[in-house]
């Protein structure tokens, strides 16, 4: 799963969720996009506020280039300037011969938008870019509500609903499999997870 993939996804994710919680109305707000760097849109959701009691940690602190350094196994990952956030923060090899990269998406979502759209909002996301990418979208337990992973050939995917807050964790690789990701993705998701 690239980077502009799952980005797009996060934006499906957000209009999906806008649509539910306005009851589809036409005058309800679609996602745009805020901030540009190095050619990467950083999505936003606006009219959904700031989440609904209090605030995750920055999204740079729930998952590190350090993190992702040891789980792609390339140790010239590090955050794209510009491209962390509060809820996004975008990793990648700076030097352009390791492949490894990843990206972590933290959204806040008020109380009104009930856990089923979110739930399937994920499942929608991820559903798409596995048919796109020829992975497969299997669910996760112990997450959350609506945990789902998609392990692709060369990256991992977790994304997952938790306390009103959209998850999601994606690390790729240029020398490890998604197989051999999984289970370290998994477990950064588990920490997240408990951060959140």
């Amino acid at each position: 799963m690239t980077i502009k993939s799952l980005l797009v996804g996060a934006i499906c994710i957000g209009a999906i969720v806008g649509i539910a919680g306005c009851g589809g109305s036409s005058t309800s707000s679609t996602p745009t996009p805020t901030s540009s760097t190095g050619g990467l849109t950083l999505p936003t959701i606006p009219g959904l506020g700031t989440g609904s009691s209090g605030s995750a940690p920055a999204a740079g602190t729930l998952l590190s280039a350090a993190d992702v350094q040891n789980i792609s196994g390339d140790s010239s990952v590090a955050a794209l300037a510009g491209a962390c956030s509060a809820t996004t923060c975008i990793y990648s090899d700076t030097t352009g011969s390791g492949g490894g990269g990843g990206v972590i998406f933290v959204q806040p979502f008020p109380g009104f938008v009930g856990q089923a759209a979110l739930q399937a909002a994920v499942a929608a996301a991820l559903s798409g870019q596995s048919a796109s990418s020829g992975g497969t979208a299997t669910a996760v337990a112990g997450l959350g509500s609506g945990a789902i992973k998609e392990i692709d050939a060369n990256s991992a995917t977790y994304a997952f609903v938790k306390d009103n807050y959209l998850v999601v964790i994606n690390v790729t690789s240029g020398t490890k499999s998604g197989a051999d990701m999984d289970s370290q993705v998994g477990a950064a998701a588990q920490t997240v997870a408990g951060s959140v």
